[in-house]
């Protein structure tokens, strides 16, 4: 796990870049904090490439390592070269210096810097050393490396884990990036100056001072739905990211080609599957999925709240790696509605597991407001319980945590999927229906719209959609927006033509997996976790599990009125009986209390500066506003609104006044 960024020509001109990827790699520091190293390489072919420390995190000159560097980069500063690459490290596998990055290949042609893990590597590099490739190390990144060198792009389809990477081939003088299956690991991007320029973030994107941050107006109206973007566009005009299960090269000229190489495998329902069956291909793959996820030279810890993802993904590596650590917060009693403590600690009393609880202070997390909405990045309708946990597992030594995320959205436990039938449903009594949504206010704007989408997936969107089209555009101030719709765009981007889905069920979870999970959820614990020096493991999202989820038949998913019944029917094996009875509470914060609290001078003082920056009709905002006091408008539409104000602050204005 660590921080990778790059600079790339994309023509014959060289650049001066080492000061440039400093400062990235300085943005980043929490994304490795152990290690640090800088790569420089030309395009002719006369000229081998050049190796780098880090300022103070580096000791030079280890003479048995090829990779290792021996000068540091402060001295690198008049270098006119086509590529540059920095690394930070987060050492979790092999700790010794043959773990370092910038890595090259065993006959010296690729270069690597690497984010992520590959759980697999030990099988890959039986098969390398079976080709005869030396490994000197134990690093999975080294595994990766020489996995390219050998099976160049198909070696993609050997790794099970998370990554996003960059290789450079100083033969062909070409740039190899890819994304893992999920998207579980970031990779952003922009071209600038006929300049490729990518990072783990768009923070440390912006670091480099080679781009300069401006709002998208279409992927900030799609992110007043969702919270985010739907990849790979951003709210950052011309910043996209590497789309999930996609591979980038750039060639020698600068042209650059994009591929997937993986997709979601709809259509594979096994309808002849039984039940017992269904069970036991699921908890086979968990337990292989978790089993996975603990190997590691560092301690491994679990999130743990008491509903059923997380406690049954926490009792079973308790199992595997007994007395490992369980974290989960806990809430004031006016919070009563998110607090899942009881139902935790009778799970951790059945198992071999150091439960550790920390009770939530509003003055104590409202004081890193800035810190999550850089976090975020976009602007969000939340707040961070992630940000909030991240830091307490950061305080017990804690650097690799599970995540119980993925379990409801493979086995449909959202409140929406209820509504597959109701939508039914509503087309059949459209007609009538129609009557009465224009005295319905915001819920009729959000029944004609549901009653008009024309797909499953077009449902989810509009179901997971925090607002109406129609609301979205009546509060820009460009017009331009009248030509967005988010509904469409999604269909689009992620179904198209080519996708037939066994049933609506499936569908949506392919969309909850495609842009809750691949947009938003991973990006979020990405972001929290690394902002503490902290790997976050998901063993639901390990892709040989999904695969087998998605042959799962949907009867097996929702038994009449029981949501996620497959996997409860492992789950109950493992923990207690109250998790499994539980009400769906979510994990998050308190913003609603706090809005009425703590943070109501906060979001009045943001919502007028908002009104300035000529972006939201001054009216609307005021309309809102009002509506919300008077309980007609929900807590976090004007959250959102409170949250662009403060994304502003934090990225264009803060680059403005550095």
């Amino acid at each position: 796990m660590c921080g990778i960024a790059g600079i790339i020509s994309l023509s014959a001109n060289q650049l001066r870049g080492t000061g440039a990827v400093e400062k990235m790699a300085k943005q980043m520091i929490h994304r490795g904090p152990d290690d640090e190293g800088y790569l420089v390489a030309w395009k002719q072919k006369n000229k081998l490439p050049l190796i780098f420390s880090g300022s103070d995190t580096s000791p030079l000159g280890n003479h048995s390592i090829p990779y290792y560097p021996k000068d540091n980069i402060s001295g690198a500063d008049d270098i006119h070269a086509h590529l540059f690459f920095a690394h930070r490290r987060l050492a979790i596998q092999d700790l010794s210096p043959y773990g370092h990055q910038p890595m090259s290949s065993h006959n010296g042609r690729y270069w690597i810097i690497y984010n992520g893990e590959i759980y697999n590597f030990k099988d890959i590099a039986s098969e390398l050393k079976k080709a005869r490739i030396i490994l000197h190390g134990h690093s999975d990144t080294e595994v990766l490396i020489n996995a390219y060198a050998t099976w160049g792009e198909k070696c993609l389809d050997k790794f099970n884990g998370m990554f996003a990477f960059a290789i450079w081939d100083d033969k062909e003088k070409t740039l190899f990036c890819a994304r893992d299956r999920i998207g579980i690991k970031p990779f952003y991007y922009t071209i600038q100056n006929n300049q490729f320029i990518f990072a783990s973030d768009i923070k440390t994107i912006i670091a480099s001072r080679l781009y300069t941050p401006t709002a998208d107006l279409e992927g900030l109206y799609h992110a007043m739905s969702f919270g985010i973007a739907p990849r790979p566009l951003t709210a950052f005009k011309d910043v996209f990211a590497l789309e999930q299960s996609h591979w980038l090269k750039i060639d020698q000229e600068g042209h650059i080609t994009k591929q997937r190489y993986w997709k979601l495998p709809v259509g594979t329902q096994d309808m002849t599957m039984t039940e017992p069956e269904a069970v036991e291909l699921l908890e086979n793959h968990l337990q292989a999925s978790v089993t996975r996820r603990l190997v590691a030279d560092v301690q491994v810890g679990t999130f743990m709240s008491g509903g059923i993802d997380s406690t049954t993904i926490s009792a079973i590596a308790s199992e595997q790696h007994p007395g490992i650590k369980a974290f989960t917060l806990a809430f004031e009693q006016y919070a009563s509605e998110l607090d899942e403590l009881s139902q935790a600690q009778a799970t951790a009393a059945m198992h071999p597991m150091e439960h550790i609880v920390e009770k939530v202070k509003p003055e104590v997390v409202l004081r890193d407001l800035h810190e999550m909405i850089l976090g975020y990045e976009e602007p969000f309708y939340n707040l961070a319980a992630n940000y909030v946990i991240s830091r307490m597992v950061a305080k017990n030594g804690i650097k690799v945590i599970l995540n119980g995320l993925g379990g409801d959205e493979l086995f449909a436990g959202y409140g929406h999927y209820r509504w597959i039938s109701r939508w039914h449903l509503l087309r059949k009594l459209s007609p009538l229906i129609k009557l009465t949504t224009p005295f319905l206010g915001q819920r009729g704007q959000k029944l004609d719209t549901l009653m008009r989408a024309n797909s499953a997936d077009c449902l989810h969107t509009a179901l997971f959609s925090q607002t109406t089209e129609k609301n979205k555009q009546s509060l820009f101030t460009d017009s331009s927006v009248q030509d967005f719709n988010s509904i469409e765009y999604l269909h689009k981007l992620y179904v198209g033509e080519d996708i037939a889905f066994s049933d609506d069920l499936e569908a949506f979870s392919y969309m909850d997996i495609m842009n809750y999970i691949g947009n938003h959820h991973v990006h979020r614990v990405d972001q929290f976790t690394m902002r503490f020096s902290i790997e976050g493991r998901f063993p639901f999202l390990d892709h040989e599990l999904i695969e087998a989820a998605f042959r799962i038949p949907s009867k097996y998913k929702i038994k009449g009125k029981l949501q996620k019944y497959v996997l409860r029917q492992v789950a109950q094996k493992y923990i207690h009986p109250s998790c499994l009875s539980m009400k769906k509470k979510g994990f998050g914060l308190p913003l609603k209390q706090w809005m009425q609290g703590s943070l109501k001078s906060v979001e009045e003082n943001k919502l007028e500066k908002l009104k300035e920056r000529n972006i939201f009709i001054p009216e609307e905002l005021n309309k809102r506003y009002e509506q919300y006091q008077l309980g007609k408008r929900n807590f976090t539409e004007i959250w959102q609104l409170v949250a662009v104000e403060m994304w502003f602050e934090s990225f264009m204005d803060a680059y403005q006044s550095t």
